[in-house]
């Protein structure tokens, strides 16, 4: 194996131009495919955990209003993968704001919540912008940052809401909160449960019990055993984005089809190379042959020649690409702020998809080395001796 080696070395160093153009090529694919890969699964996650920042994970709804919620409430949080369970009064609103730039009025989702739940489950206090959460303050609001600088008011401004039964309450901003995700900071007011039920006039019935799990991923099972537990209807986050989560999945399936074309062409460079340096050494293979080096010696030569490429190429490809990452994850890109609602871009590659990328790529060359090295090694001596 060490003749091989040798061999296949020398002939690497007397090729450099092309070596180093397969070696760019596959590195370069490694690059595309990774740094893509890493970035879109973490705006994807980025996206998912800003919905699910003031959202349920499990949204048990029953067949009606529920009353006497406080035995559910027990039973839920008996269970071991749930981290709170939140009593919610859920409807859609209109607010309406007196301010130095005049009348604000627009469609909102208001959101009636237990706060001494939603505190621990939701992780709000961390999510508050501005002002902070009083719970003895039945008339105090939150609303989002975004919603705040819309209409120019102030915490401890006054702020009316009217209700779809077109009941109104004055009511006053105690906070605002960021959650992430736009929609939810322009267009949602928190407000306190016994304050929803009122406006709302539920008379102690609530629309749904929001169940916060340690991990949203244990959705379907958690929901298969509310049903099983009590009969009563319920709603996966999964479910309720399911049209999201496809078209997620759709963009990063044509997303890896298409940069895959870039490796596939990187491992037909390197076939090209091969074969050109079997054509080249044609009459070098007949001498090597005559002197007793067998057929699979010389399938060593080459096969060893595109594995050493692939290999170089691979290794420069990951290191460039976890560099990559690390200094998009690390420093903030100019203008990026004003594209998505973040400051910093997301990054998530996980080792599994790194040597998954690397498995395939190394794949890809093996194949790309073979048939011209099985070329080279059944060439007949007395032809390759008279190539010219």
């Amino acid at each position: 194996m060490l003749f091989e080696f040798f061999i296949a070395k020398k002939h690497i160093f007397e090729h450099k131009k092309q070596s180093f153009i397969g070696i760019i090529g596959i590195a370069i694919g490694i690059i595309v495919l990774t740094v893509s890969i890493g970035i879109s699964n973490g705006l994807n996650k980025n996206m998912i955990d800003s919905i699910l920042s003031l959202s349920s994970h499990v949204t048990v709804i029953g067949n009606e209003n529920l009353k006497n919620y406080d035995s559910l409430e027990n039973t839920f949080e008996k269970y071991p993968e749930v981290k709170g369970v939140i009593p919610k009064v859920s409807s859609q609103g209109i607010v309406k704001y007196n301010g130095v730039l005049g009348t604000y009025v627009s469609g909102v989702k208001l959101d009636g919540l237990d706060l001494k739940k939603a505190i621990p489950a939701l992780n709000l206090e961390s999510k508050i912008k501005r002002g902070s959460i009083d719970l003895s303050n039945k008339k105090g609001v939150l609303i989002g940052e975004e919603l705040l600088n819309r209409i120019g008011g102030n915490i401890g401004d006054p702020i009316n809401i009217i209700s779809a039964n077109n009941k109104e309450l004055q009511l006053e901003i105690m906070g605002t909160f960021q959650s992430g995700y736009y929609d939810y900071d322009l267009s949602m007011i928190i407000l306190p449960l016994q304050t929803a039920q009122y406006i709302t006039e539920r008379d102690g019935t609530i629309s749904s019990i929001d169940l916060i799990l340690k991990n949203p991923y244990d959705a379907d099972k958690i929901s298969n055993k509310i049903y099983s537990d009590t009969g009563l209807y319920n709603r996966t986050w999964g479910s309720l984005n399911q049209n999201l989560l496809k078209a997620l999945t759709l963009e990063k399936t044509v997303m890896i089809i298409g940069f895959s074309l870039i490796v596939i062409i990187a491992g037909f460079v390197v076939w090209v190379i091969l074969n050109t340096m079997v054509r080249e050494k044609i009459r070098y293979i007949g001498i090597m042959r005559s002197v007793g080096i067998s057929h699979s010696s010389i399938i060593k030569i080459f096969l060893i020649q595109g594995i050493i490429l692939g290999l170089t190429g691979i290794i420069f490809g990951v290191a460039i690409s976890l560099f990559l990452l690390w200094y998009i994850k690390t420093y903030s890109l100019p203008g990026i702020s004003s594209i998505y609602y973040l400051t910093k871009v997301p990054i998530e590659l996980s080792l599994k998809e790194l040597l998954t990328i690397v498995g395939a790529n190394i794949l890809l060359i093996f194949l790309s080395s073979v048939f011209p090295a099985y070329r080279a090694g059944k060439l007949k001596i007395v032809e390759a001796l008279r190539h010219d």
